[in-house]
């Protein structure tokens, strides 16, 4: 008969005095703005327990504390040295002297909150590097896979506790409910509008979280409708960030301005030759205001980490979070190893975008472009495209909250003048997954030498 496997234990690894996480002065300071104001240690209360203190002084002295305010006594030298006398702790925690010296340098009673939130760190790391050292132990000693599961889970619950987003992540229906409430009575402020008439009404704006993915073939125009985007939204006063993983940033600056004045290529450049001098007062205006709103990031072929950090830099540069953000475009983003296949690494950078924007609480605006593989004309980006164009490419429909398809006929290269004519500036569009319903069928107008994506007038309209 075998011998009978090691029970899984809290072993625990020497570790040295001077590594353990641990904050002395914070915690005499919060002691000491105890000892000066009895409120303090409430508010203390409500974010350290005693066991948080790493020194075993002040974790007798914190909770003697505890105790009194409990039964509603004032805390002080004198109070604290008669309780901690009761419990036979004053001697083991130093004596009256001890107590004296927490208020050496008259620690501030408002900066209690400050203190704690030290000592609940230095507390949640020590907790994490016990829970690593039993792991490790576990893992040299043949325990059996289960009890490897069970150690690391440990590990990742006290894992949790260090990062301040995790209660964001899993919180009471009670509490969504109480949001949801008020996000839906904050009505249009909430979410991001394209301001394309056909677009808003079937997804009735994209909200935070959400990820708008748009398909099309190389040639339709999807950087141009991706700069639209941030123009509108600028319009709309939405902080936004054009994240451009293919072209330089000039470029897509030159777009924006082109569309946002309605100016060509060559009048952008002669009036940016000349220092801008040439626009008129309400175009110069309305460029200064552009730099208030959005931002361009440039950064070549980006992993998620580098759109995160690029986020933290156009924060800061706003001065508030970007609500839009247009990343340009899918296949460009490095995710995954270099030799895995297109498709599963194009699968793979949609579930870090769809992460991303949840992360960051931002309408998200995602380029894709479709595959050949079922494009047996090559038409170019003029024939009308379903949910199989995005499916073809990646795991691109499964990570999108709305996917929209769009084509150009005019890109037809077989039309005779009239029948190109007829379609001149058509760009159409096919809503193909909408999480709120309506799949409609849509036509906008392009505008080539502006770049302007715009509403296709009613009848009558000029």
């Amino acid at each position: 008969m075998s011998a009978p496997r090691p029970r899984l234990r809290a072993a625990r690894a020497p570790i040295a005095h001077e590594d353990v996480p641990r904050a002395p002065e914070a915690e005499r300071s919060l002691l000491g703005a105890g000892l000066l104001d009895a409120g303090a240690i409430d508010r203390a209360a409500a974010i350290v327990c005693p066991e948080d203190f790493h020194a075993p002084a002040h974790v007798a002295i914190f909770g003697a504390a505890l105790r009194l305010r409990h039964r509603g006594g004032a805390v002080d030298p004198v109070t604290l040295k008669h309780e901690l006398e009761g419990g036979d702790e004053l001697v083991t925690v130093g004596g009256p002297a001890y107590i004296a010296s927490l208020l050496d340098g008259v620690p501030h009673s408002s900066n209690v909150e400050h203190y704690a939130r030290i000592v609940k760190d230095k507390a949640i790391r020590r907790g994490i590097m016990s829970r690593a050292l039993e792991l490790a132990h576990s893992c040299k000693n043949g325990h059996t896979t289960p009890e490897l599961t069970a150690a690391g889970a440990n590990l990742f619950r006290e894992s949790l506790a260090a990062d301040p987003a995790a209660v964001q992540r899993v919180r009471p229906t009670a509490e969504v409910a109480a949001e949801y409430s008020e996000a839906v009575a904050r009505g249009r402020g909430r979410k991001v509008w394209t301001g394309l008439g056909p677009l808003d009404t079937a997804t009735a704006g994209v909200a935070p979280g959400e990820v708008l993915t748009i398909v099309a073939r190389p040639q339709v125009g999807k950087s141009a409708i991706a700069s639209q985007l941030i123009v509108n939204a600028h319009r709309d006063g939405e902080p936004a960030a054009f994240m451009s993983l293919e072209m330089p940033r000039e470029q897509a600056f030159e777009r924006l301005v082109m569309q946002l004045l309605g100016l060509s290529r060559a009048r952008v450049e002669g009036a940016a030759s000349g220092g801008w001098a040439g626009l008129r007062p309400e175009q110069r205006t309305a460029l200064d205001a552009l730099a208030g709103d959005v931002v361009i990031i440039d950064r070549g072929k980006s992993g998620i980490a580098e759109l995160d950090a690029g986020m933290v830099e156009a924060s800061a540069v706003l001065r508030r979070s970007p609500r839009l953000v247009v990343v340009d475009y899918l296949g460009l983003m490095g995710a995954g190893a270099r030799n895995l296949p297109l498709y599963q690494r194009v699968s793979e950078a949609a579930v870090d975008i769809k992460s991303f924007a949840k992360r960051h609480q931002a309408a998200v605006i995602l380029l894709s472009q479709a595959g050949r593989e079922l494009d047996r004309k090559r038409s170019e980006g003029a024939a009308e495209l379903g949910l199989d164009a995005a499916r073809d490419s990646g795991q691109v429909e499964e990570c999108a909250d709305f996917l929209l398809t769009m084509w150009r006929p005019e890109l037809e290269s077989g039309l005779s003048t009239e029948a190109r004519r007829e379609v001149a500036g058509q760009l159409m569009g096919a809503v193909v997954k909408n999480r709120r319903g309506p799949r409609p069928l849509f036509r906008l107008l392009f505008d080539a030498e502006t770049l302007r994506v715009s509403d296709w007038p009613a009848p009558g309209e000029a």
